[in-house]
């Protein structure tokens, strides 16, 4: 008699872990931006941000900001809402900056983590 409701017991934990498992699903493969690299471009005074960050819901689990320092100084703080569908996607920004100057940039997941990359700006001459 004990044996069954021992049994019993462990059913009802079972369809509840996979209750929360199945209303969760997002929560539950939260993870952050799996690769982030960023270019400047010194002609145009644009910095491309590229991040790879691949979701099942792209409106639930997204990169929900980016910032962006130059020099250690915070130059752009922009959230989002939501991330494209394609993936990986890129945002840009306009951003004065000179060769040997630091730009730091940071994406972060609204559920889960962030990655950071740091990039010279470089003298391009062509």
């Amino acid at each position: 008699m004990r044996s069954e409701k021992n049994k019993e017991m462990i059913f009802i934990y079972i369809l509840l872990g996979l209750a929360f498992f199945f209303s969760y699903p997002t929560a539950i493969m939260a993870h952050p931006p799996k690769n982030l690299t960023a270019e400047y471009d010194i002609q145009s005074q644009k910095l491309t941000v590229r991040i790879d960050h691949g979701s099942f819901s792209p409106k639930m689990h997204y990169i929900n900001i980016v910032e962006v320092k130059k020099n250690s100084q915070v130059v752009i703080n922009q959230t989002y809402k939501s991330q494209p569908d394609k993936n990986p996607f890129e945002y840009t920004y306009e951003i004065p900056a000179q060769p040997g100057d630091i730009l730091e940039i940071k994406a972060g997941c609204n559920m889960y983590g962030s990655k950071t990359v740091s990039i010279t700006v470089a003298n391009q001459n062509k």
